[in-house]
Order: structure tokens, then sequence, then C-alpha cells
């Protein structure tokens, strides 16, 4: 089947040589290997540039910047919406709205800390819900906690009301975090993964900045009640436009939605040819496990016995693809559906103990164990939390003379993020991942060493100039690469326990180095980023060693190639580098011989 834009209907095959031969192609769209426009046109997995991929990728990354208000604000709006009291407790009772809150130091940092554990609920069970109502329906209700938690923090009498918003407020960011890059990853072409991708990285430094912009300047309860409530505003916007965007194929897929998955298809990729993308969608949804057709399996005709009652070795003889090429064709789709529903065993369900054993289909534990490392190594670069943990170790690094140096330094650390982030966006898809992190690690292993020497020597403008560039580092690579590259290494059926593994250690990290912080600030201030230093140095070889690249390839040529227990993955570089080398040699004897 094929249809044409602008019109053009091309009836008959004469029609249509007529057509090319004076006109350029126009797009079509296939869905059939069979159909004749599949091999006449560009592949889907190769698209270009697409408004429809991109605004909704603005849209989702909405959360993203809900993530970074609510890490931001806290941090600067400490001095007015506390009012510190040494026996102040979490429930201290108030009948109108405050100006200020009456917080102990420990009810405040159990109030700055609870958004991680908010995090961690959100991300334990975000796999599920994705799994359960889809991608874009888990954001859209998502931006239910993040509007209640605004609620909650905007009309907070007390200072247990407050910690309440910012629990609430956490669980929306720790869905956010794991649902929003799946959806992001799975819409998006091959060619423009790494772009896409940025984007969640590229909001929440700006949701950051933006934040403690506004928080530096609130005097009054009214401004700062203002300040915690504007996530709410953004959360109304993701409710009003996101169920206007089409739902993740590899969700529609995976829900025995074939009509719906393949309309959503053709809208992201319109006017590429996506039979290929089609099958390979259905190919890594596939879990293959054992006493599950597989397959999805056409309606029979009157004149031929049900296949369903064929024999195992003829079901098992077919491919995913070569199921799905005949459903494509099909015109009884609400038969076909209800086939599949009951036969298919398309995104089957397995565990992260199953993964982490290689009990899968495909031995995912060398890419899970990569995606796993890479999201901790976020956290225990430091960089992050002591800037923006409500650390006062800022203060010691900028200025301790005055106080108010740190948060304008933190401020201007945001925006030299902004540049990171975007160059980021820009080269990702150009150098590659590996590229990207080793530079971005190994940076930050010297910029946490001359931070270190500067800390023993005193404050300098090496020092402050040292935190600027690290964070840049930070921002360029393993800050941004990490939520993207989870959708490129696994296939989609271990997609969700991946992203559940992944995301929990994150914010595990996050509120286990909020409480040791603070501790080891107390304790060796000058040696703590020598530890952060010698995480990414330990990180920097991990990344050398083991992380395969992703650029311009495909989640199936990924796991083809680095199934299997942990590996070093240079040899397969240099193996690829030897065969391209001998083909060339082989080539040219080839062509000599000819002439002769």
């Amino acid at each position: 089947m094929s249809l044409g834009l602008g019109g053009f209907r091309r009836k008959s095959a004469d029609a249509k040589q007529k057509f090319v031969g004076s006109h350029p192609l126009p797009r079509v769209f296939a869905v059939d290997l069979n159909d004749d426009d599949s091999e006449r046109f560009q592949d889907s997995r190769y698209a270009g540039f697409s408004w429809y991929v991109f605004f909704t990728t603005l849209l989702v990354s909405l959360s993203a910047l809900n993530i970074g208000w609510s890490i931001g604000m806290a941090n600067i709006s400490k001095p007015v919406i506390c009012q510190l009291h040494p026996t102040t407790t979490l429930s201290s009772a108030s009948n109108e709205f405050p100006s200020r809150l009456s917080f102990s130091e420990n009810a405040w940092s159990i109030s700055v800390g609870v958004l991680s554990v908010g995090g961690l609920i959100g991300a334990l069970v975000s796999s599920v819900i994705a799994d359960s109502i889809g991608r874009r329906n888990t954001l859209v209700i998502n931006n239910g906690f993040f509007l209640a938690g605004s609620v909650l923090m905007g009309t907070s009498t007390t200072a247990l009301h407050f910690t309440l918003g910012r629990f609430v407020m956490g669980v929306g960011c720790g869905v956010a975090s794991g649902v929003a890059t799946i959806y992001v990853g799975e819409i998006a072409p091959v060619r423009w993964r790494g772009f896409y991708g940025a984007f969640f990285q590229n909001f929440m430094v700006f949701g950051i900045l933006v934040a403690q912009l506004a928080s530096i300047y609130i005097t009054t309860g009214l401004q700062w009640r203002i300040v915690v409530a504007l996530p709410g505003v953004f959360s109304i916007v993701q409710i009003a436009l996101l169920p206007l965007r089409v739902e993740s194929p590899s969700y529609l897929i995976k829900a025995r939605h074939v009509t719906e998955a393949r309309h959503s298809l053709l809208k992201l990729r319109s006017g590429f040819d996506v039979s290929a993308e089609w099958q390979e969608s259905l190919a890594s949804l596939d879990s293959g496990e054992p006493g599950i057709r597989s397959s999805f399996v056409g309606p029979a005709k009157a004149d031929q016995p049900d296949e369903t009652n064929s024999s195992d070795a003829t079901m098992k003889s077919r491919s995913p693809a070569q199921n799905m090429s005949k459903v494509s064709g099909c015109s009884s789709t609400a038969s076909m559906q209800t086939r599949a529903a009951s036969e298919s065993g398309l995104g089957a369900n397995i565990s992260i103990w199953q993964m982490l054993c290689g009990r899968t289909r495909d031995d995912l534990r060398h890419l899970v164990i990569c995606c796993t490392v890479l999201m901790a190594l976020q956290q225990l670069s430091g960089i992050s939390v002591t800037l923006f943990g409500g650390s006062d170790l800022s203060l010691a690094i900028f200025d301790p003379e005055s106080p108010l140096s740190a948060p304008w330094a933190c401020i201007v650390v945001c925006f030299t993020a902004l540049p990171a982030t975007l160059l980021c966006m820009l080269w990702v898809d150009k150098l590659g991942r590996r590229p990207m992190l080793l530079g971005s690690l190994g940076g930050m292993t010297i910029c946490s060493v001359l931070i270190s020497i500067g800390l023993f020597l005193g404050p300098s403008s090496m020092v402050m100039a040292s935190v600027f560039l690290c964070y840049f580092l930070f921002n360029m690579g393993i800050g941004s690469i990490p939520w993207f590259l989870m959708a490129e290494y696994v296939p989609a059926y271990a997609l969700g326990p991946t992203t559940v593994l992944s995301c929990s250690l994150n914010w595990i990290l996050s509120l286990g180095l909020g409480l040791v912080v603070p501790v080891l600030e107390d304790a060796i201030p000058q040696w703590l980023f020598v530890i952060f230093g010698g995480l990414t140095f330990v990180g920097f070889f991990f990344v050398m060693l083991f992380v395969p690249e992703t650029m311009d390839r495909t989640v199936s040529d990924v796991v083809a190639k680095h199934a299997g227990p942990m590996h070093i993955v240079i040899k397969y570089r240099r193996k690829a580098a030897v065969k391209k080398r001998s083909s060339g040699i082989n080539g040219s004897l080839v062509s000599m011989q000819s002439k002769k």
C-alpha cells in the first residue's frame, strides 16, 4: 500500500513511471517490504530532521524542566523560605500563610533530601505504569504529581506541609526521568537520537538556572510561593498539548494495537519508507520467552485450515518480520488484533534479575551494566550534588567571606552549562557517544585535581575556573548522554527494567551523596574533590574499555555485537578495521585480475 503527498495518487505502474520521469519523486509511505515503493524511498531509520518529532520532544522535555526547577529552587531559596529554629519540628502548626516557615536545620535537610526519596519511588514504578497505559499517557498523568506538589508547596503553612509537597514533586521527577527518556528514544530516528535525547539534560539545566534566578530576587512570602508553584504551570501546558501527539509505536505494538502503531509510525516518519523500522520494532519487542509464540498471525482464509492449529515447527519457522508483513497488508485488522492478543508473545515482561543473569533472548548483561554504571557516574562525579544539592562547599570554593557570591557563582555555572548541552546536541551525532564521554570524564578528572590543589592552597581564580569548566564538561558528556543511551543499548522488551535499574540507582546515589557530602565537608573538605576525581578517572577507563559506540547503529546491531557477559569493546573496533582493510585489499586484487 502506498500513499502520495501533495494530492498525487498514482494508480498504475505506467503512470508512476511517467511521473518519475518529469518530476521529483513524491514522498511515499510503505509498511510492507513487498510494496513496490518500499525499495524506492529512503529508509525511515535514517530519516532526517522532523518538526513533528522536534515539537513532541519539546513538550516532553517540560518534565525535565520541572525536575531542574525542583532541584534548583531549594538551594538559593533557603534563607527566604526558612526561619531556622533549633527545636522546630516538621509539624509546627500555623493557621495562615506565613512569610517564612519554621524549620530546624535537620528538618530543612530532610525537606531537601525527600525529593530524592520521591524520585526513587517514582523511578521504581515508572516502567510498570508506562507498560500499562503507555509512555505518552504516563507523562500526561504524571503531571498530576507536579501539579499537586506545586500546590502543596505554594500553599504550605508548616514545614511538614512543604516537605510533603517536595515528596510528591519528587515522585513526579522519578517517573519523568524514566518515561520521558524512553518515549523520546522510541520516537526519534536513528541518526537524530542523540540530538533529541540531549533535550532532557538541556531542559533540566535550564530549569535549574531559571529557578535560581527567580529565587535570588524573592524577598517576601508571596514571591517564594509563586516560585515554588510555577512547575504547575508547565504541567498544565503538558496536560493540554501532549495528548495531541502520537503514542510510541513500540508501546502500541507491545499492547497489540497494531493499526494505531502503524499510523503512529507513519506520522513520525512522514515521507519515508517505514517497513524496515516497523519490522525491526517487532523483533526488538520479541522477548523470546519459551512456550510463547512470538509472531503475529494473519487471519485464516476460508479455503485454508486455521493457522493457529498448524504445527509448532511451522510457527517457529516464521520470523516476526515475515508474519508482520502479512499483517500490514491485511484488511481484516480487528480479526488480526484479536488473534495477536491471544497468541503473541511480543513484549513479554522480564525481570531485572533475568537480565543480570543473562536469561533473556539476548544476553544483555554487558549492555545493562554499561547503562547502570554510566547513570551512576552522573552522581559519583559529585559536581552536581556539590553545587545544587544544598551543600555549603560552594561558599568555601568561591568566597567564604561573602556568602552572597556563592548563589551568583552557581548561576554563572548554570549559564556555562547551557552552551555545553547545546554543543552536546549538535556534536553527539557527529563525533559519537564514546569520544564525548571520554572527553567529559577525562576533563572532569583534571578539573577535580585542580580544584583540590586550589582548596589546599586557598581559594583562587584557578579554582573558580576549574569549577566552571568541570560543570561545562559534565553537561557535554556524562550529564547528558546516559539519559538516552539506554534506548540505544537494549531492545524494547528489556528497556523498562533497564530504565528502572539505572534511574533508581541514580536517585539512590543522589540521596546518599546528599547525606554523605556534608559530613565529608566537615571532615576532609580539601580532599572531597580528590575522591570525585578518582571516581571520574575510573569512569574514564570504564568507558574506554567497555562502553560501545552506538552512533548511526540500530539497537539490533549493537545487541548482535555486544551481547553476553562483560567484555572489552576495543577488540571489536580493531577487528572491524582489519576486516575493512582486508576487504579493500581483496577488492583491489580482484580488480587487478579482471584487468589482466
